[in-house]
This record gives structure tokens, C-alpha cells and sequence, in this order.
């Protein structure tokens, strides 16, 4: 696997420059800017399996050092785009404690600023807010203005259309690369280089210069301050730009999100797209204290403990980004939530996306929708596949847990993030069967990312139902009267199930074995498994963390899709996920 390095090099008496870098297998590879591996580094002592990330970030507390006293939030630039109507859209920034007289000027619109505190709701009054009249998307682009009395600040070319905000850990992080790094002849990872590690996406040639492509309809930002034990107002950002000047510098999944989206929707309104993320990280980091609080308290081994304080990531690279009016989000995590109990992550997941709904609702006073739209990644395949399906005992839990459901590791964080869209207006894109020939947790196949985690989120958010008529999900398991096993399944294409292995599902025996039994018939709806030895208590599904060997999309059950267009990357089937059943 790859983890995440930070290091810091001296630029004057009075500042430290951050970079971050990537270790793989214990070699130090530098990304993006190559000659700051010279002489003149400073590395911390680092330990590739514990969190460090908190340690070695620069706190966002200091994302104003040096700046005006008025001005624009960091997330508010030149080339950005604001929340389209019906919403609002917010103006704020800075301004000295107890300023008056700040207006802003849009459309022929003088709009009095509000002067007020952020985001703790007490202290000093050195922020200040208006919201824009509801406007509808455009590609036209337009100036908005604010004025103190004596100076005059501006945002240029400004856009309106629907915002997207992309978070989670590396594999929200990993982005497209560099346009020549996708070696077609060493898909097998015979030589471990960057696609076969980390930053490096499938097909960069081609992926990376079409970014171009869109350089008229969408932008992208993203946040690059780091963590804060407190909530902070603003976070380091280079600002918004066109695609292509990223030069594949962003992150792959949120941008083949975004690229689905607009080509879909016919491009008929910009998109806008805040990637804010940070490798090797819990979702405790990302939940705010509110949060955290939901899965304590509760007379349970996995709950976290009374005491237990977190939200470093919320307070730096979150709260700064309350006041954005926005259309939804899109996660990508839960690799490291995998080290404990999953039960843990079945009450914090849906915890943190409930309150990340209350609060941006807040803070945007009314103008985002306290159920926005919100999906998510479940998590890719990690690691190899040796020991797979060689009829295990069952690892016993603590609570109840007598069939180990919620053992720690990848299977369980997939089946809480399943069990999160019990929630309102949320989706999730199956994706374990996009693995890399390494072995890494982070695969180069991107596409099919963006692809999946689009198909339901225009269902969700643009109510394009059609698109998820074909979406195979697990419905039923029954054994029949010869002791063999029968599995239904929902959501099939015109074509019903398609098998590609008979590998894939286990029975619970009498012995305590997770005996695997494989397809034997396959019906429309479903198939038919082998007899297991004895009367099964329970059955799984693809419960290994890279259950589907070392190929891609190589899974058991598939069923036909039609693709969302003539985009790259684009497939005609889709997986059925993992799942976890007593019988």
C-alpha cells in the first residue's frame, strides 16, 4: 500500500513550505514537483501504520497569515462557479472586527453585507456575508463586487450551476497524473511504477489532455490547508481554475464524477467541483464533535469512548466550506476505518453525512437542502487474493456478533456503507471489481469510479430513474429441499444474471466453517449454489477484501446496463455487491 509522507523545507525566518509526498514499499517518490527532493528536507520520524497525518499538516489556522483584512474567502475566487437556482448563493470573506458599510454589487444588485462571526459564533465580528438573488446556471460569465468604502475586491468570470463537493481519503485523492505515465504494457504490474502504486489513472493519454475538453463548462478547486484542533473560517486553496491547468493534478474520482454528470445532463450548466481530502484518514477526523457524539454512550464494545475528541479535518478543511451553497457530495473512504469493529463505522458514517447535511443547511442559511444529495465510493478491492475461499472458521465477535459479521476489516466497513442508504437521497457505487495487479488499495481504474458513482447520483439528484432500473442488488436466499441454496436478485437488465465465476459465495455450516459453495445453475433472477455440509446458518457474499482475484471485473454476478454515453472508461454491466445474510 501506499501511505503519505509530509515534509517541510525552511523558506525564510518566518515560514515552513509543505509538500506532500508518497511512500512506496519504504522508496520516496516525490509528486508533482520532483526537484524539492533535493538537498535541504526535513522528513519526520514516520510510522507507516499509525495515522500521522495530524502531526505533520499545516493547520488551516494559518491560511490568513499575510492576507488583506478584507477580502474573499479562499473558496471564493476568479473562474469559480456558484449554486444555481432555485438556492442561493453565498458572498462572504473577511473584513476588520466591527466593520460597517460592506455592500455587495451583482447584476445591478447593491446587496448589504451582513457583518458576523465564523464559524464559532462568538468572538470577534471579522466576517462578513450577502446572499446573492437566486440565479439561474449560465455559462455567461459575470463579476461580482464588494466594497468596504474605500476599497473595492473581485471576483471575474464567475459562473452559476450546481457544486459538488469531493472528500474523503487517498483514493478521493489519487488523481489522473501525468499525461505519459500509463504504461499499456505492464497492466500486470511486472514492474511496481505509478500506476501500480499510486497517480496514475488508466489510460492518462488520453484522459488527461480531454480534460481540455471541458474547459467550458467545468471548474475545479481544490482545498489544500490541512488539519485544526478548532473550527476555522478559511483553508489554503490555489484557487479555482479551468480543467486542463490542473494537468492532472486532481483528484481522478471526483473529476470522472463531474465529467459523467455534465456530459449527461447535456451540458446544459456549468459544474463546479471542491475536492478537499487527505490520504491515511478516519472519518472521525472528517465528523464534527455533534457527530462523534451520535456513537458514544451506548452500552456497546465498539462505541467510542466517552472522552474521545477527533474532528481535526472537519474544523480544517470542512467547516471553512459551510458557507457554499452546494448540490451534493461525494466520498471515497473507509480503508482506514477497517482496523476496528465495522459496527463502529455503521453508527459514524451515517452520523457524519447527517450532521454534514444539518450543518451546511446552517451555515448556509437555508440555501442548501439539509438532505443533499450524498454518495459515496464502497470500498475497492485491497490486498491479494491467496487466501481466499479456503473454508475459514468463524471469527466470533463481541455484542451479539456470533457469526462474524462485523470482524474488522474491509467486508464489514462494505456492509455499513450498504446499510447507510437507509438514509434519504443518498448512493453508493460498487467498484471491488476494479483491482489493480498490485495488490495496492489504490487502482488506477478511475473510469468506472466516476461512472458508477454518476449513474446513481443522477438518479438521486437529477431524478433520472431510467438510469438505475439495471442495478443488481442481493433480494433473497432460501434453501431448497435437496439442501441446495437458492439467491435472488432486484435491479437486473434485460439480459437477468450473468455469471463470470462460480466463486464468490460461503455458507455458515453447522461445524462453524464458512464453507464455500459455488454456482451450479443460474436462473433468470438468480442462481443456484452447491450443498453446503449441513443446514447453513448464514450466507455471504464476496466477503473478503479482494474477493474477486487480482482481475478486473472478474466478480460472480453481473447483469447488463446500458452505458451512460460515449464516454471513456464506459461499460455495458454493472456488479452486484457484497452482502451478508442469515438463513
Amino acid at each position: 500500500t501506499v501511505d503519505h509522507c509530509y515534509f517541510l523545507k525552511k523558506v525564510d525566518e518566518n515560514s515552513m513550505e509543505l509538500v506532500k509526498y508518497f511512500s512506496f514499499l519504504g522508496v520516496i517518490a516525490t509528486v508533482a514537483i520532483p526537484e524539492l527532493a533535493a538537498a535541504g528536507w526535513m522528513a519526520p520520524e514516520y510510522d507507516a501504520g499509525a495515522d500521522n497525518m495530524r502531526h505533520w499538516t499545516q493547520s488551516s489556522s494559518t491560511a490568513d497569515a499575510g492576507l488583506p483584512s478584507f477580502r474573499f474567502a479562499s473558496v471564493l475566487s476568479d473562474n469559480m462557479v456558484l449554486q444555481q437556482a432555485p438556492m442561493k448563493a453565498i458572498i462572504w470573506g473577511f473584513c476588520p472586527e466591527g466593520a460597517t458599510g460592506i455592500n455587495v454589487h451583482f447584476n445591478g444588485d447593491t446587496i448589504p453585507a451582513v457583518v458576523d462571526t465564523f464559524p464559532a459564533g462568538k468572538g470577534a465580528k471579522t466576517t462578513w456575508m450577502a446572499k446573492l438573488p437566486a440565479t439561474t446556471a449560465s455559462f455567461k460569465a459575470t463579476n461580482i463586487s464588494a466594497t468596504n468604502g474605500t476599497d473595492t475586491i473581485t471576483l471575474a468570470n464567475v459562473m452559476f450551476g450546481d457544486v459538488w463537493v469531493c472528500s474523503g481519503q487517498s483514493n478521493m485523492a489519487y488523481p489522473l497524473g501525468k499525461a505519459d505515465c500509463w504504461n499499456a504494457s505492464n497492466v500486470n504490474c511486472t514492474v511496481k511504477d505509478q500506476q501500480c502504486a499510486f497517480g496514475c489513472v488508466n489510460n492518462s493519454e488520453y484522459e488527461v489532455p480531454n480534460m481540455k475538453s471541458y474547459d467550458h463548462s467545468i471548474r475545479v478547486i481544490t482545498i489544500t490547508g490541512g488539519d485544526s484542533t478548532f473550527p476555522v473560517a478559511d483553508a489554503s486553496t490555489a484557487g479555482w481554475m479551468r480543467p486542463s491547468l490542473t494537468q492532472g493534478a486532481f483528484s481522478a474520482t471526483c473529476w470522472f464524477f463531474g465529467r459523467s454528470v455534465a456530459k449527461v445532463t447535456g451540458e446544459k450548466f456549468p459544474i463546479g467541483l471542491i475536492a478537499s481530502d487527505v490520504g491515511g484518514t478516519p472519518d472521525e477526523h472528517w465528523s464534527s464533535p455533534d457527530a462523534l457524539s451520535k456513537c458514544k454512550n451506548l452500552n456497546k464494545s465498539w462505541e467510542f469512548p466517552a472522552n474521545f475528541t477527533d474532528s481535526v479535518l472537519w474544523n480544517g478543511k470542512i467547516v471553512p466550506l459551510l458557507r457554499t451553497s452546494i448540490k451534493g457530495a461525494t466520498w471515497y473512504q473507509g480503508e482506514r476505518n477497517s482496523r476496528s469493529d465495522g459496527r463502529t463505522y455503521n453508527c459514524s458514517f451515517p452520523a457524519m453525512i447527517t450532521d454534514w447535511r444539518a450543518k451546511w443547511n446552517e451555515f448556509t442559511h437555508g440555501e442548501t437542502d439539509p438532505e443533499f444529495p450524498f454518495g459515496w465510493v464502497q470500498l475497492n478491492s485491497n490486498g491479494p487474493d491467496t487466501d481466499n475461499y479456503n473454508n475459514p472458521a468463524v471469527a466470533k465477535g463481541p455484542d451479539g456478533d456470533d457469526v462474524g459479521e462485523w470482524q474488522a476489516g474491509f467486508p464489514s466497513i462494505r456492509l455499513a456503507q450498504t446499510n447507510t442508504l437507509s438514509l434519504t437521497n443518498s448512493f453508493q457505487a460498487v467498484v471491488l471489481d476494479t483491482p489493480v495487479a498490485s495488490g495496492s488499495v489504490h487502482s488506477p481504474y478511475k473510469q468506472p469510479v466516476g461512472s458508477r458513482l454518476a449513474r446513481q447520483g443522477l438518479a438521486v439528484a437529477y431524478g433520472m430513474k431510467d438510469l438505475v432500473t439495471s442495478n443488481p442488488i442481493f433480494a433473497g436466499a432460501s434453501a431448497n429441499a435437496d439442501g441446495t441454496v437458492t439467491v435472488t436478485f432486484k435491479g437486473l437488465g434485460p439480459k437477468g444474471v450473468e455469471v463470470r465465476s462460480v466463486r464468490g459465495f460461503e455458507a455458515l455450516t453447522p461445524a462453524g466453517i464458512w464453507e464455500s459453495i459455488n454456482v451450479t445453475h443460474v436462473q433468470a433472477d438468480g442462481v443456484t449454489l452447491a450443498k453446503p455440509s449441513g443446514t447453513p446458518h448464514a450466507l455471504r457474499y464476496l466477503y473478503y477484501a479482494s474477493p474477486c482475484g487480482m482481475t478486473t471485473y472478474q466478480c460472480s454476478i453481473y447483469t447488463d446496463v446500458t452505458p451512460l454515453g460515449d464516454l471513456s472508461g464506459e461499460l455495458d454491466f454493472l456488479p452486484a455487491g457484497p452482502f451478508f445474510t442469515r438463513l
